[in-house]
């Protein structure tokens, strides 16, 4: 997004209007004469409500923006109001906003809102350009630009996760990640070979009934090489989930399975632009999990890399299994400071939250705050979930230590106390985001499909931590 020092003649000037106890905003504007539509009414400052209007003199247009009731405002409030006048601007084509008023929040709200996947479509959809600014100083600019960088790691997100799983696959992802090597920042692919010296054998057996080979990607990423600080994030990366022979009935937004990994690259996007001081270690198990001659089967028991033997209860629950061994081994590898995985894990999230909520458990209740506190900032809300050890009786198996799967009941739960057995006493925080990573219809300043949720929230906590 560039951003340019604006003026009274712009294509696009947005006036924001706080609503009034009569439901009434207040229209003082010494640049702009509005009394003929203050007399009108048809305008009347509720959040998210806007009116262009064309001035015989000075700008092109003027878009009005209502904030609703000062009183109420929230930083969350500006996102979806200036989100709403992003929208209305790509409406009409507007390549350029100008803005009076200034803040992280409609920073954020314009970017949220100005997206559009349309890699696959013939005709392109029109999306703001460029920022302008009637008055604002360095420290608003640096701010904007901050804001629309971090942005570059949320599309990246969106765009990996809505292209067809044949356009991103465990290769495609191995690529793009080995593209964001830069002195501080190395890139290792791990393939099957590796992978079965290690004994990574939970994540090779999701994988055996793919064509493609599964990975193990990891990328250190050493933003302050005099901190032995080291946040850990562990993305799920299963680029086409069948459910395995446990088919699915429904599989069309199956190649969202790999929003975890996503949010875990565009995290790594997102620091590389703004320079971030942390030092942070991604790691990425991907693999479809496909159908053929060769697919792990339901009853069967794998060793994983920590050791654990593992009955598979349902192929469906694949996820968990390629985590634990990626979790297990990254752990003793790099020795971290916290543990932040994040994945498309479960159904019953969704059930328990819809599309509105992130399901968060972990074994440290600190660590957890501090995730609740970047989700309440940055509005990409989770939600705790107990992971009392009486759950774990959900997950006995009678030839093997633990099952993947267990009976009916406490799905997200049980998913977080399985992984919660190869992680050991690291602060660690398990981020089901199965409803909140992909939207059947557009909500408020998310679009339809992928929203890219994670990318901000990790962000967000590395710069506050």
């Amino acid at each position: 997004m560039k951003l340019l020092v604006g003026s009274l003649n712009d294509d696009c000037i947005i006036l924001p209007f706080w609503q009034k106890e009569e439901n009434a905003p207040d229209f003082k504007y010494k640049n702009f004469d509005l009394r003929a539509l203050q007399a009108s009414k048809d305008f009347k400052g509720n959040e998210g409500e806007v009116l262009f209007i064309y001035p015989e003199k000075g700008p092109k247009r003027l878009l009005l923006l209502g904030l609703g009731k000062k009183e109420e405002i929230t930083p969350e409030r500006y996102r979806r109001a200036y989100a709403a006048a992003t929208k209305a601007a790509n409406s009409k084509k507007i390549k350029t906003l100008t803005l009076i008023d200034y803040n992280k929040a409609i920073a954020e709200g314009i970017a949220l809102a100005n997206y559009a996947f349309d890699t696959y479509k013939t005709d392109k959809r029109s999306l703001v350009e460029a920022i302008a600014f009637l008055k604002a100083g360095p420290k608003i600019l640096a701010e904007f630009e901050q804001v629309f960088t971090v942005f570059e790691g949320v599309y990246a997100a969106r765009n990996m996760i809505n292209l067809n799983a044949d356009d991103m696959s465990p290769t495609h992802l191995a690529a793009f990640a080995e593209k964001l090597s830069a002195p501080h920042i190395k890139v290792y692919i791990h393939d099957k070979i590796w992978l079965k010296k290690k004994g990574l054998n939970l994540l090779l057996a999701v994988g055996k009934g793919s064509h493609i080979d599964p990975l193990l990607i990891v990328i250190e990423y050493r933003g302050d090489v005099k901190s032995k600080e080291n946040t850990m994030v562990v993305g799920k990366g299963v680029t086409y989930d069948t459910g395995g022979l446990n088919l699915k009935t429904e599989m069309g937004d199956m190649k969202c399975d790999m929003a975890g990994a996503a949010a875990a690259l565009g995290l790594i996007v997102a620091a590389k632009g703004v320079k971030l001081k942390k030092n942070i270690t991604v790691i990425i198990p991907t693999t479809e999990n496909a159908i053929s001659s060769t697919s792990y089967k339901q009853g069967d028991v794998y060793t994983s890399y920590l050791g654990k033997t593992i009955e598979i209860d349902n192929t469906d629950a694949e996820g968990r299994l390629i985590l634990a061994d990626a979790l297990a081994w990254g752990n003793k590898e790099y020795k971290p400071t916290c543990i932040i995985d994040i994945a498309t894990l479960t159904g019953g999230v969704v059930v328990a939250f819809a599309e509105e909520v992130t399901g968060l458990m972990s074994n440290n209740e600190a660590f957890s705050k501090k995730i609740q506190e970047a989700s309440e900032r940055t509005f990409e809300r989770v939600w705790p979930l107990p992971l009392y050890d009486e759950f774990k009786d959900l997950l006995k198996s009678d030839i093997a230590d633990i099952k993947n799967c267990g009976n009916k009941g406490a799905s997200s739960i049980k998913g977080g106390i399985f992984l919660k057995e190869f992680i050991g006493e690291t602060p660690w925080v398990h981020l089901d985001i199965a409803g909140t990573a992909y939207l059947d219809a557009e909500k408020r300043y998310l679009p339809k499909g992928a929203t890219g949720v994670g990318v901000r929230l990790l962000m967000d906590f590395l710069e506050n931590e």
